[in-house]
């Protein structure tokens, strides 16, 4: 096999060949050079190789396949030794053949760079290895030369050396530390002469490996004629002094520049690999084509496992804002398609903001993730159970923190869990982890018992008949219709004073309004400005806005009707007019325009029709 590989590597660089040369010549030292690349890794093959850098310069052009290999297996076998400045060097001259050769989107390059990112991160240069690793994916992706589960596999593998290489940086520096504070002995204060220091130097770092040898003098003529080597700076391949080469104090510094620890430079390289799996996911939608479609199928796949993996590290990194970011792109991109990820990302969405206390945002989330189990899957099934057991239980545990609407959200508990149990028992039990169906049953109708036994004043065998009759006579849709079952339920959990308590909570949500109309004066028929403001189940009208004692109020329940008038002369100068007819005295108004008329018009109506629900509501089961 060795041979086959030896001859085949000889006839692809015949074309490389440097005038004068003889063929004979040339065959020999490829292969040599293909037999010391494929030996053991270890310090001999490495002094091995570079002893042969100026004969095969001396046989074929700079850019030629064999140059880009061999300066690879270097940078391969000096990483493997930790001789990491090294493998960057000799990583870069190969990256700089291999882009002449093969074009810098190359599958070639993009091998090379994953090397190159390796041997970067091994060397604690995160951010440099973050670069040239996301140049790598992007290539990978968008030349189609593997697959998106198998980019997955790298980005997983990624994050795993960055860890361990994080690990092993913080043991090297805690070791350090340590040394700093042992206590020099007499032998270590005694003068070292020049010689011992040389001899020292010579034990740890071999003359031959070193970035300023011959050998790698040698090497540095095959790039190029100025004593600077290829580097990836940036991202892109640039000719740079080698870091090597540089004063002690510079490399230092130029270490202290980087701000961003090593896992904010991983989140970020996991988003850049994102973005990029984004853009050609949305160009893959475009493309009908059953192949096409089973391309955006894996393309989906990526990103979500890419995007569940930086949502992990922000999430350890306590950057829940961002993770929140993360988990809402992924939403967008998923739209309510049922998939199992889309439903752990919406769960790990909710704990999230429960988590910053965002409680609002917890509810609003806990709609649109019902919204989606309803449209995604069959009602009743076991996955709808599932999104409303998950729902009631958050708003359970957020209803004993310090939400505002902790009340309210203890009804949309008892509703989701009441909605469970009922879909339990049409189709024949749901599980809950790793309980049975019979286990779970009970457990959701023990949360029901006791959330009424919590907060009503009766006793268990009243709480079992009070159960028993809210599930004999409510209906699946009508409690995931919370516009009209949260006022039933707030009535049915609470006392009178706490189901007003948690009226009040819903303040926000209630029909309201203010702004100025223009009113008609009863006596003087005449037009007066006037502000006025929908505050719950009243209508204020104050002389100017801020005046701090209203001149006038109309209970909503009390007005029998809201009309819009035609237009007419008696009117003038308004023509948008409408009148609320009260059995004491009707508000003739006119608003500046049409749109202001019709939205006061309907949102007055709107609150008539929900006090009159409210106060309608019984409790006779």
């Amino acid at each position: 096999m060795a041979e086959t590989f030896i001859n085949k590597t000889i006839e692809t660089n015949l074309r490389f060949l440097k005038p004068g040369i003889q063929k004979q010549q040339y065959s020999e030292t490829v292969t040599k050079v293909i037999k010391a690349c494929l030996e053991d890794q270890s310090l001999n093959k490495i002094n091995s190789l570079k002893s042969l850098l100026p004969a095969i310069d001396e046989v074929v052009l700079k850019e030629s396949p064999i140059c880009g290999y061999l300066m690879y297996i270097l940078a391969d076998s000096c990483r493997k030794c930790n001789l990491y400045e090294d493998s960057i060097q000799f990583g870069n001259q190969s990256l700089h053949i291999r882009e002449i050769l093969y074009g810098g989107e190359s599958n070639e390059v993009c091998i090379c760079l994953d090397l190159l990112a390796l041997s970067m991160l091994e060397n604690n240069q995160y951010d440099k290895s973050s670069k040239v690793f996301i140049k790598s994916f992007k290539g990978k992706a968008e030349g189609g030369y593997t697959t998106f589960s198998q980019l997955v596999l790298d980005i997983l593998k990624y994050i795993q050396q960055t860890n361990e290489q994080q690990k092993l940086q913080k043991q090297q520096q805690f070791q350090l530390h340590q040394q700093q504070y042992i206590k020099p002995t007499a032998k270590t204060l005694l003068p070292t002469t020049p010689s011992q220091s040389q001899s020292s130097t010579a034990i740890s770092v071999s003359p031959s490996l070193s970035p300023s040898s011959s050998s790698s003098s040698s090497l540095s003529n095959i790039s190029s004629s100025n004593g600077t080597t290829s580097s990836f700076n940036n991202g892109n391949v640039s000719t740079s002094p080698s870091r090597a080469h540089l004063p002690l104090q510079s490399r230092v510094s130029s270490s202290q520049c980087i701000m961003q620890t090593p896992i904010d430079i991983l989140i970020n390289t996991l988003n850049q690999c994102n973005v990029c799996l984004t853009a050609l996911y949305y160009e893959s939608l475009k493309d009908t084509s059953n192949q096409s479609q089973e391309r955006t199928t894996e393309i989906r796949k990526a990103l979500i496992s890419i995007s569940l993996e930086q949502s992990k590290l922000q999430q350890n990194e306590k950057k829940y804002l961002n993770a929140i970011q993360t988990y809402q792109e992924i939403l967008t991109i998923l739209n309510n398609s049922g998939l199992k990820e889309e439903k752990l990302i919406y769960e790990a969405l909710i704990n999230t903001f429960a988590k910053i206390d965002k409680y609002e945002q917890v509810k609003n989330t806990i709609e649109l993730f019902i919204q989606m189990g309803i449209k995604s899957y069959k009602v009743p099934s076991i996955d709808v159970a599932s999104v409303l057991w998950f729902s009631g239980k958050v708003l359970e545990e957020q209803s004993d923190r310090t939400s505002p609407s902790k009340l309210c959200d203890l009804v949309d508990a008892l509703r989701y869990y009441l909605c469970t149990f009922k879909i339990s028992r049409e189709i024949g039990g749901v599980t809950i982890g790793e309980e049975s169906t019979a286990v779970a049953q009970k457990k959701i109708r023990e949360k029901i018992e006791t959330i009424l036994y919590n907060n009503r004043p009766l006793k268990p065998e009243e709480v079992l008949i009070l159960v028993d009759g809210m599930i004999r006579s409510t209906t699946t849709e009508f409690l995931l219709n919370g516009s009209k079952s949260q006022n039933w339920l707030l009535k049915y959990v609470y006392p009178d004073f706490m189901a007003e308590d948690a009226l009040r909570e819903k303040f926000d949500t209630l029909p309201s309004k203010s702004g100025f109309l223009f009113k008609m004066n009863g006596l003087m028929k005449s037009w007066k400005t006037r502000w006025f403001s929908l505050e719950r189940d009243v209508l204020f009208y104050y002389k100017y806005n801020n005046d701090p004692k209203p001149q006038g109020e109309l209970m909503i329940l009390e007005i029998k009707s809201i009309e819009i008038l035609p237009k007419d002369k008696k009117f003038k100068p308004y023509i948008h007019c409408f009148q609320l007819v009260h059995p004491k005295h009707t508000l003739l108004l006119a608003a500046e325009s049409e749109d202001s008329m019709k939205e006061w018009v309907g949102i007055l109506t709107k609150a008539k029709q929900y006090w009159e629900d409210w106060s309608n509501i019984s409790l006779n089961l």
